[in-house]
């Protein structure tokens, strides 16, 4: 049996963005609040989806390096490198409480949104570079499906974040995820048919 250790990644992941859900800070409505948080500043549980956070990060940097190690020309794994650690960082620097009438820090929140802007930028990056490198007509439509929903999915979110349209930004973002934790597994599947481009 192959390890799929990106695979693995995704499924622990999702299995503690899970778990944090039975720990949810007061006010926590999963159709409104981000999965970040679950992990905010002042919440008694917030190591949990800290935990998911770096523990995804780590898991997914080791799977970027057991992939490039068997293949040198998958250049992409360097932007889901980024994303990873990216999103590692995001756990260790946690948002802002969803209650407004504690006190926090303004500036680890905004370490925090920077890191996972980088993380976003970085897969959208990977995407992409994956569409313009792709072997066939199958995987690179595939691909530009992945890169449209992440990317439009993406400005759904920085819509209904910015009050702009009546969305439940909630679940837009775990929408986010579930298409971007799926392109990480797609390209899992190509990398091990050893169909990868050099370009």
């Amino acid at each position: 049996m192959k390890k799929k250790p990106i695979s693995i990644a995704v499924a622990y992941f999702i299995a503690v963005i899970v778990l944090a859900h039975f720990f949810v800070p007061p006010l926590y409505d999963w159709t409104q609040n981000t999965v970040s948080d679950l992990a905010s500043q002042g919440h008694t549980y917030k190591w949990i989806m800290q935990t998911g956070f770096i523990g995804f990060g780590l898991l997914l940097t080791w799977g970027v390096i057991f992939h490039f190690s068997k293949n040198r020309r998958a250049y992409f794994l360097l932007f889901v490198a980024v994303y990873g650690l990216s999103i590692l960082m995001s756990g260790i620097f946690c948002t802002m409480p969803i209650d407004p009438s504690m006190s926090y820090s303004v500036s680890e929140s905004k370490l925090h949104s920077m890191f996972a802007t980088i993380a976003g930028v970085a897969m959208s990056l990977g995407i992409f570079w994956q569409v313009i490198v792709s072997l066939n007509q199958r995987e690179r439509w595939t691909r530009i499906a992945f890169f449209v929903l992440v990317i439009g999915i993406s400005g759904l979110f920085g819509l209904a974040e910015n009050h702009i349209l009546a969305l439940d930004k909630g679940i837009v973002q775990r929408c986010l995820y579930l298409a971007g934790l799926a392109w990480l597994i797609y390209e899992e599947q190509i990398l091990f048919k050893g169909k990868v481009n050099s370009k």
